[in-house]
């Protein structure tokens, strides 16, 4: 795993279009599995109980539930428990009055969760829709990428501001992705050096990210797209697919 630098919390792409802005928050992924009897629902129901203490200390946190779609074997979880702080200092308070002042006695947890991450979390491009228009439960693709050993985040920043660009020019919206880098609860071992996140607001985007492949594949070739990914990208493995709902939000 390599480590690149870490850049500021606001990251402002250098270029002559309008760009979404580019931002780093923190994020946890837990990894679970239902306990007998219990299901999606009384997660969703667990997990809210926890917001009221939230708003209650003013903590700003947000999250959303994960299941697989078509992720290959998942045999070591059922779900992913996915919070996301504005940044480091916001993270270390909820952690904080979590561990000392929440009182979670007659809260049985209906999953077991024995594996928790924390990443890095740079959202590197966006083509919003408005939220009324966005699905409850949405679509999002994952893969595991390795950096080249001369790789530039600050390079992979302005292609994917670059690659932003484009799709707009080929008429392609709603979705975004983000960049995640290990934090926490990794070693080094660990056998990716980022993940890709793409999450799509609504079936019908998804659905057109797809008929319209093609013409961004081709405009990405004869661009010079490709060879910059591969100066900073080493490879990827294939995407898996889960689907995402919102719990909560505090952050606002």
């Amino acid at each position: 795993m390599r480590f690149l630098l870490i850049i500021p919390l606001l990251i402002f792409a250098q270029t002559s279009f309008a760009t979404s802005e580019q931002y780093n928050v923190r994020t946890e992924a837990t990894f679970c599995k239902y306990k007998p009897g219990k299901s999606y629902e009384d997660v969703v129901k667990h997990a809210k109980k926890y917001e009221k203490f939230l708003r209650a200390n003013g903590l700003k946190y947000s999250k959303t539930i994960f299941t697989p779609v078509i992720a290959g074997p998942t045999r070591d979880h059922d779900y992913v428990l996915w919070g996301t702080w504005p940044n480091g200092e916001e993270m270390y308070k909820e952690y904080g009055a979590f561990l000392n002042d929440y009182d979670n006695k007659g809260a049985v947890n209906p999953g077991v969760c024995d594996a928790n991450y924390a990443f890095f979390n740079t959202a590197a491009l966006h083509m919003r829709i408005p939220v009324e228009e966005r699905d409850k439960i949405q679509m999002v693709d994952f893969r595991s990428c390795k950096f080249t050993e001369d790789a530039s985040w600050e390079k992979i920043l302005e292609l994917a501001a670059d690659n932003e660009e484009a799709n707009v020019k080929l008429g392609r919206d709603g979705f975004g992705v983000h960049y995640l880098r290990p934090y926490r609860g990794f070693d080094a071992e660990t056998p990716f050096d980022m993940m890709t996140m793409t999450h799509y607001y609504h079936r019908d985007k998804r659905a057109e990210a797809t008929k319209t492949y093609a013409a961004i594949r081709d405009y990405r070739r004869e661009n010079g797209f490709v060879e910059r990914w591969k100066e900073n990208i080493e490879s990827c493995s294939p995407n898996n697919l889960y689907s995402m709902e919102w719990i909560y939000d505090t952050s606002n």
